[in-house]
């Protein structure tokens, strides 16, 4: 019941939007700031307008809320986590160009799944708390 009303609501496909908007702010935020904890205020305003998107149809489920919601997220972070990798294996190759030693090693496989399931994890947690307020 849930899927077929999230598939026909055009809930799902705004919040795929905005998570597309949201991953490429938080692309630019990761390219032109240094200070880390930047990214918490875009993922917040990515938060926000979920938030006020989904508070647009009161008539729609939690579930679909949430999928909803979570979807908008988890397309924004995947932008991010492939923006990062792609910009760290540059990085790693002009550090090997220039013949310096490497810091870092190589993430494995492993490495990105546990990494990738905590950010989804606190994802997971904070969608569900948006879908509850917008209710």
């Amino acid at each position: 019941m849930v899927l077929a009303e999230l598939l026909s609501s055009p809930t799902l496909p705004r919040a795929l939007v905005l998570g597309v908007f949201g991953g490429a702010g938080l692309i630019l935020t990761m390219i032109y700031s240094r200070r880390g904890p930047l990214i918490y205020p875009v993922y917040g305003a990515l938060l926000a307008a979920l938030a006020l998107l989904l508070a647009r149809d009161p008539f729609a489920a939690y579930g679909v809320r949430f999928a909803a919601a979570f979807g908008g997220f988890f397309v924004a972070t995947a932008m991010a986590y492939v923006a990062a990798s792609i910009r760290r294996g540059r990085e790693v190759e002009r550090i090997r160009r220039e013949g310096r030693p490497m810091v870092g090693g190589r993430v494995t496989p492993l490495g990105h799944l546990w990494r990738l399931g905590l950010v989804m994890a606190v994802g997971a947690v904070v969608c569900a708390g948006v879908a509850f307020v917008t209710a």
